[in-house]
């Protein structure tokens, strides 16, 4: 619901609506406005609030203002603003019958050309229907177009599918980052199954053997010979010093004593019982005489591990790998250089067997002592780590390429060679696929096939809900039509309600009926003389035809409650019955829809809808000229607007216009007072209510430009000299019969509905 219209700015005759006091709009809401002051732009904004279609405001930016139109709303669910190019809410659903409803829905003047039939029938089905047979015609012209673009783009693919391959299939080919690893993988497998027996033969790679010191040997330099005695250490340490044999003199001593029996070898006496020889005999016991051997035996096993006959074991084995790489490499895809044993290997274990051997050689010539680890040794072993921490990684890369060979000789083992063949010519296919140039020919080949496929689906679904909105609405609505036209008392119907789509886009083709006669609609081309649309509905049957249209599409609607409806001027060259019954179907429709909002030159017509409506829901509001300013929205009190000009004096200027019914003086009586009344009350500052209207236009011209009726002068002065002369009495010295002609009768009563805004211009 629209609460109110905070500022319309820049757009048709409102420079900015905002005025002090501005009004709020109620569920009942009646505007009031001379033509020209805003009631169509008021319409155009909330036709485009409710379809949210900016072009609707754009195209009524006021001429010559520099700055963009600007909106701002209040809705229920809050403000609705309009920037200049979108709004930030919208109000959906609005249904708005004024002069762009009747011109894009009914008729574009009095002619009914093809166009306007295609008009015509939207008011048939509506718009959704409209919608679903332009949808349908636009997608089958686009479903053949397609066809033949799927035809050449077809064609031109041709050249690079290969032989035996489907277009569907080569199309749907996915595209692989690696395709040549592929291929060439392919390759090495057709080559593979052809050379099976030679493969399941080749033995793999061998892992190789990292050299490493024998276990035991840092527990070796740490020995010692346990059951020696302290004071026997003592004394053949003593000795040894006293003698300068300290460093070699425990081996010749040891080697002395296997000669010694009871005396010494060198000068035979008896050496039984002597404390030093038993100290020797302690000693150099056979712990002593293993821990040597131990040694002895230690460097040989770790010349053994780290020597020359081990590093040439390690390049047997690695050049015997290298051999392998050469061989299988054609038939499996890996990386030869992870494979290699690493340089460094052979001389971090010549390093390694020089340090061990310093250290053996210094346990050997100190056994009794334990032998540390010195820094060169562990240098040693540090960069040996590096090298076998280096050898390992490649025995890893040789086991992963062992489980590749594993893999090709169980594959070669079953493998046929068609299909090895038939795999690499797929890889092929897929790499000529996903080329630059065909790719785009398939790009384009498979957009017209998606496309059509989706204009197709569109299509069969547009079909089917055009067949059936059209079997749901067209005899209901022609029903629904007829009703309203007899409760306007038309004198006409419709009947025959048929559509056709000549070119493609839907048209109506119904016919109507009058005096119990069918008539063809017509067109541009009918003759004159010929029964159609243009010479037998009035101005106020197209305008009843119209409005009968829009309030059956507002009686089907499902959603009418949540909507606002709006109604322009919706009477127009009517008699009062029609008007009445407009009044009536307003009140109807009021009852049914969340706002109605009812816009009219006249007054009393809004008056009328006014008097009719709940007091506790219902305002009236009027469109003000405030020259430079613009129009302003105020409010309005509707009884004071409406007083002394009674509805009855209308209604018969109205129905003479329309039938040419009435007493001819009595209507020049009531002309006059219907331009006074309206002088008076439009103008209260400026016109007593004791003046008549020859004072009126006399006290608007000595007023001149300034005047605020300034603009009426000219025609309520013409309306005046020509009523004042049968208004007043006779005068007897004018020879002319005092006779009222009809016609001339005529134009001045619509010159004074159109100044009093009861006639549309």
């Amino acid at each position: 619901m629209l609460k109110k219209v905070i500022a319309i700015k820049n757009v048709g005759r409102f420079l900015n609506s905002a005025a002090p006091g501005n009004p709020h709009f109620a569920r009942h809401t009646f505007i009031t406005g001379a033509n020209g002051y805003g009631k169509t732009t008021i319409c155009a904004v909330l036709r485009s609030l409710g379809a949210n279609d900016p072009s609707h405001i754009l195209g009524r930016k006021t001429l010559g203002s520099a700055d963009a139109p600007t909106v701002e709303l209040l809705l229920d669910s809050g403000a609705a603003r309009f920037d200049g190019t979108a709004w930030s809410a919208t109000l959906p659903g609005t249904a708005v019958f004024d002069g762009v409803f009747v011109a894009e829905n009914v008729h574009s003047g009095e002619i009914v050309d093809i166009e306007q039939k295609r008009n015509l029938y939207r008011v048939i089905v509506g718009d959704d229907g409209v919608k679903l047979a332009a949808a349908d015609a636009g997608l089958a012209a686009a479903s053949r177009t397609k066809t033949t673009e799927i035809t050449a783009a077809g064609k031109a693919l041709q050249s690079h599918i290969p032989v035996g391959m489907k277009l569907d299939a080569f199309l749907a080919l996915a595209p692989v980052e690696d395709i040549d690893a592929q291929i060439a993988d392919k390759l090495q497998n057709v080559e593979a199954v052809r050379q099976a027996g030679a493969i399941r033969d080749r033995a793999m790679l061998a892992e190789l053997a990292s050299p490493a010191l024998p276990e035991g040997f840092e527990e070796l330099l740490s020995r010692t010979i346990d059951d020696i005695a302290n004071d026997a250490e003592r004394q053949l340490t003593g000795h040894l010093a006293a003698h300068s044999m300290a460093g070699t003199g425990e081996g010749w001593i040891a080697a002395g004593l296997e000669h010694a029996g009871d005396s010494c070898p060198f000068c035979g006496q008896d050496i039984q019982g002597l404390p030093l020889i038993a100290a020797f005999r302690a000693v150099f016991s056979d712990g002593y005489k293993a821990l040597a051997s131990d040694i002895m035996t230690m460097k040989i096993h770790v010349a053994q591990a780290l020597g020359d006959a081990a590093l040439a074991r390690i390049e047997a084995g690695d050049a015997q790998n290298r051999a392998g790489v050469e061989f299988w490499s054609k038939y499996c895809t890996f990386d030869a250089a992870p494979l290699a044993a690493p340089a460094s290997l052979a001389p971090a274990a010549r390093w390694l067997l020089a340090a061990a051997t310093s250290l053996l050689n210094r346990k050997a010539a100190n056994p009794l002592d334990a032998t540390g680890l010195d820094e060169a040794f562990i240098a040693a072993c540090a960069y040996h780590d590096e090298a076998s921490v280096a050898l390992e990684a490649a025995n890893v890369a040789i086991r992963d390429v062992n489980a590749l060979i594993t893999g090709k000789k169980v594959s070669t083992g079953a493998a046929d060679v068609k299909a090895a063949e038939a795999e690499l010519a797929l890889s092929k296919a897929i790499k000529a696929r996903h080329e630059a140039a065909v790719d785009g020919l398939c790009a384009t080949y498979s957009g017209h096939i998606s496309d059509k496929e989706d204009i197709d689906k569109r299509k069969d679904g547009i079909r089917a809900r055009l067949d059936a909105h059209t079997k749901a609405v067209v005899k209901p609505y022609e029903s629904r039509i007829n009703e309203h036209l007899i409760a306007f008392n038309a004198g006409f119907s419709i009947a025959e309600t048929k559509h056709t789509f000549p070119g493609g886009i839907a048209t109506s083709s119904y016919q109507l009926v009058i005096n119990d006669t069918a008539i063809d609609l017509g067109d541009g081309k009918t003759p004159g003389d010929k029964p159609s649309f243009k010479n037998t509905l009035s101005a106020g049957d197209r305008t009843t035809l119209a409005l009968a249209f829009f309030l059956a599409h507002l009686e089907r609607d499902p959603a009418l409650a949540t909507k606002v409806v709006v109604f322009d001027d919706p009477f127009n060259s009517q008699d009062a019955f029609r008007r009445r019954q407009t009044v009536h179907e307003i009140i109807k429709v009021a009852r049914s829809c969340a706002q109605v909002i009812v816009l009219s030159h006249d007054p009393t017509f809004l008056k009328q809808v006014w008097d009719k409506s709940p007091a506790d829901s219902r305002v009236a509001l009027t469109i003000v000229d405030h020259r430079s300013q613009g129009s302003k929205i105020m409010p309005v009190d509707l009884e004071k607007a409406c007083q002394g000009r009674t509805v009855t004096d209308i209604d018969d200027l109205q129905t003479f216009l329309t039938t040419g019914a009435g007493k001819l003086h009595d209507l020049i009586r009531k002309m006059r007072v219907v331009l006074e009344t309206y002088c008076r009350t439009t103008y209260p500052a400026y016109f007593l209510s004791t003046d008549w209207l020859g004072d009126i236009v006399r006290k608007i011209r000595e007023g001149g430009g300034t005047h605020p009726a300034h603009a009426l002068y000219d025609e309520l002065d013409q309306i005046n000299g020509y009523t004042s002369q049968y208004h007043h009495g006779e005068n007897v010295g004018d020879a002319t019969p005092d006779q009222i002609d009809p016609t001339e009768l005529t134009g001045f009563v619509r010159r004074t509905l159109r100044q009093v805004n009861a006639l549309q211009a």
